[in-house]
């Protein structure tokens, strides 16, 4: 597994993004719990009892075989934890809301455009919008950390979901890396991303934990002309009787 740096991007150019076409295909949304070791799968927002999340971990199924290939590839006694993949936009609403209101009470001099791209840095904006869906509405998106050998989290140098810059996933690059620490966590977050980023993934470069497939961002930072999977939802067993019937 490669140590090379992690590569300095530049922070997602969302209205682009969002014309970025989308040719759909019906892959579905397989739940992570199947996933044998070394992939472990925390639903991090159910756990937390955030409003509407699911107690599973959905995506696509070319999403949980790529994820799976990452995890094979980690050395031995390294697993892969999979804490959020599809997202209903009733959690992702809940999410930018919560975030921007936070972020108003830190800053409440801040202009209302400032409030909303610092937002945008960790949260995408709330969309169902067939030709720009919120990433992780579409089962592409997934987050992700390394566990030991005990199925403990590795030191990552910020919590999921921390929305400070040390959540930047090239941050310790850009330190001069001296103390043992930080030197550690320089290296967990490469084996991360190079663990993805072989697997055909790209990371949002402002949350070290955040890699997709086939969505628009992954188009974005991939540079591919199209993205593959639009917003999806797991299949109900009513939507499968009214196929059927």
């Amino acid at each position: 597994m490669t140590s090379a740096p992690i590569p300095q991007l530049s922070a997602p150019d969302w209205p682009a993004i969002g014309r970025i076409s989308i040719v759909t295909n019906d892959e579905p949304l397989v739940p992570m719990s199947l996933a044998p070791s070394p992939i472990k799968m925390f639903p991090a927002y159910a756990k937390q009892g955030i409003p509407g999340a699911v107690d599973e971990c959905h995506v696509r199924e070319g999403v949980y075989r790529r994820l799976l290939a990452a995890a094979r590839g980690l050395p031995r006694g390294i697993g892969l934890i999979v804490l959020d993949g599809w997202r209903p936009w009733r959690v992702q609403q809940y999410l930018f809301d919560t975030l921007f209101e936070a972020i108003r009470e830190r800053y409440p001099n801040a202009y209302e455009a400032q409030l909303l791209e610092r937002t945008r840095e960790f949260v995408a904006l709330p969309s169902t919008d067939p030709a720009a869906p919120s990433p992780h509405l579409t089962g592409g998106a997934v987050d992700v950390t390394l566990s030991d050998a005990d199925g403990l989290p590795l030191d990552m140098g910020t919590l999921f979901d921390d929305a400070t810059p040390l959540s930047h996933t090239a941050y310790f690059e850009r330190l001069n890396v001296s103390g043992a620490y930080q030197r550690r966590v320089r290296d967990n977050r490469r084996l991360l991303y190079h663990a993805m980023s072989e697997q055909g993934f790209t990371n949002l470069p402002s949350e070290w934990w955040h890699f997709d497939f086939g969505d628009q961002l992954w188009a974005y930072y991939g540079d591919h002309s199209q993205a593959i999977y639009g917003s999806t939802e797991p299949l109900r067993i009513e939507d499968r009787w009214r196929r059927q019937l």
